[in-house]
């Protein structure tokens, strides 16, 4: 839920329409550790912004969390049940007041309102539930009964969460795709649902879902990834970086995602990126290629193409994180939902 606010004070200010953005993403897309990495973004930003957890929930994760990836350079913990985590993104914007006649431009607070309902990917899953599923739940600490209600439950919760959004943050992560193949079975029975409650609702807008919807290409700093995007020619620097870090232009990075698409194994990809096209109008989607935990520096002080990559094996069949954490357009996007979801401003 994204609610933006603006409260000069001592007076009356000017108010906006509360809104909602909802994450969605298979098991291992990196939505746990997009989250986490929110608060590296929030730090590292040149913008003046400030993240705090509304609630000890939202607190112990992002204290956790963070603490992960930076001091322990690890990943946090995949999601394993329902959490409701919530924090205030606080910052200011200038704000034009006055007549006809007289005008002036005063600073006043600005702050998102950021709830999101963090699940398992496995409740995106299309298919219906089976025996091995039913035993991972109960593992996991459901008690559910003998009809499955409580399991269904959560994923009816999910369902009704993203439904009931105005913007979306969908994860597509091209490295499980090209291993596994199964994004499109996680991404179309989700949708399908979105989908339906939408017409029951009345929200669909001509032949769109009414949702803003942000697509983030995960793992941006995987050589795969990385690579496809340097050999096509798709990447840019920014000037001001004082690391001067390579990102995909905003401009490219839908095409990045379609190149990315046409690797899957089962050809399925495709039809994520067709959905896309299919049930959302083009002026409310915006693509980014994103990164967690950026490419690696050591004690260099710019980007070196010799030696980025950040994530590396760690011996056990895991992987650890080589140096400090530079996330790549994990704070964009809900910036940008929040700049389209913003209602206009009246006192």
């Amino acid at each position: 839920m994204v609610t933006l606010r603006e409260t000069p004070p001592g007076r009356p200010g000017p108010q906006r329409v509360m809104r909602r953005i909802g994450l969605w993403g298979a098991p291992g897309s990196g939505k746990t550790s997009f989250l986490a990495a929110l608060n590296v973004a929030v730090t590292q930003s040149r913008q003046d912004w400030a993240l705090v957890g509304v609630n000890d929930d939202s607190v112990a994760f992002l204290t956790e969390s963070t603490s992960a990836l930076t001091d322990r350079r690890r990943f946090p913990r995949a999601t394993e049940s329902m959490a409701e985590l919530s924090w205030v993104m606080m910052s200011e914007s200038e704000v034009r007041t006055g007549g006809r006649w007289r005008k002036e431009i005063v600073k006043v607070p600005l702050q998102f309102h950021v709830d999101l309902l963090d699940a398992p990917g496995d409740n995106f899953k299309s298919e219906a539930r089976t025996d091995d599923d039913a035993a991972t739940l109960k593992d996991l600490g459901f008690d559910e009964d003998e009809s499955g209600d409580e399991s269904r439950s959560d994923t009816e919760r999910l369902i009704d969460n993203l439904a009931a959004c105005d913007g979306i943050v969908y994860l597509y992560d091209p490295v499980r795709e090209k291993e596994k193949g199964d994004a499109y079975k996680y991404f179309q029975g989700t949708l399908a649902q979105i989908a339906r409650r939408a017409l029951q609702d009345r929200r669909f807008d001509g032949p769109h879902l009414p949702h803003h919807l942000a697509v983030c290409i995960t793992k941006f700093d995987e050589p795969r990834v990385y690579e496809t995007a340097n050999r096509r020619g798709y990447l840019t620097v920014d000037v001001d970086d004082d690391h001067m870090f390579p990102r995909v232009h905003e401009d490219n990075a839908e095409d990045l995602f379609e190149d990315l698409c046409k690797v899957s194994p089962t050809g399925s990809a495709a039809l994520v990126r067709k959905s896309i096209k299919r049930y959302f109008h083009d002026s409310r989607v915006r693509y980014f290629a994103t990164s967690s935990v950026g490419f690696y520096l050591g004690k260099a002080v710019r980007f070196r193409a010799a030696d980025y990559q950040n994530v590396v094996p760690d011996g056990h069949g895991g992987h650890k994180i080589r140096g400090a954490v530079y996330p790549i357009n994990v704070l964009e996007p809900l910036l940008w939902l929040g700049q389209q979801l913003a209602g206009p401003t009246t006192y």
